[in-house]
């Protein structure tokens, strides 16, 4: 999608008011709607769309566990590149993620891992495992609000980032007036 009056369409949907069984069904849709969108693309290596997924627990669990979420999303994270449209998951437990979706991630941002079983299994994703690995040491030793970013792109090397600002004005999930009243200016504007 092209800007629009120099503004960058966006989408969001928001699945907070919908219970756990209601949630993975409408988002199953959607994204078999989003897949089915991006297949019919030419292909690109320019970025045209990114779907953002924050709070991926649940959604791409471990096998056995197939919700309808996960075939979609497995599959974006697998294809979606070749048509220009990347993918952003966003956990706070890499535990929580099917390997498929860990090991077709691009570019990884990871910061703080709390426990040894997260560190195996984020350098199992890295293809680290079993390696005496310097991304390991540094994860190891990670302080609050950095972060270790691996390209795949960049051969496998890994940067330090510190944000300038990572704080969150964002007070958390808007309620039903909210978002009407939100609506209701974005129309008036």
């Amino acid at each position: 999608m092209a800007p629009v009056d120099g503004k960058t369409p966006a989408t969001v949907l928001s699945v907070a008011h919908l219970d756990d069984e209601e949630r993975l069904l409408v988002l199953g849709v959607v994204l078999e709607e989003v897949l089915a969108w991006v297949r019919r693309q030419p292909g690109t290596n320019r970025l045209k769309a990114l779907v953002v997924f924050d709070e991926i627990y649940g959604f791409v669990p471990p096998h056995p566990f197939s919700p309808p979420t996960k075939k979609p999303l497995v599959s974006l994270m697998k294809q979606a590149r070749a048509y220009g449209v990347g993918c952003v998951l966003a956990t706070q437990n890499p535990m929580d993620l099917d390997y498929r979706a860990l090991s077709n991630a691009g570019v990884w941002m990871l910061g703080r891992l709390q426990t040894d079983a997260d560190r195996e299994r984020v350098l199992d994703g890295l293809g680290e495992k079993g390696k005496k690995s310097a991304v390991g040491a540094v994860l190891k030793r990670l302080g609050p609000r950095w972060f270790v970013v691996r390209d795949a792109k960049e051969g496998g090397g890994t940067t330090l980032l510190q944000p300038r600002w990572a704080i969150s004005y964002l007070r958390g999930p808007m309620t039903r007036e909210q978002i009407r009243r939100a609506r209701g200016e974005r129309d008036a504007a």
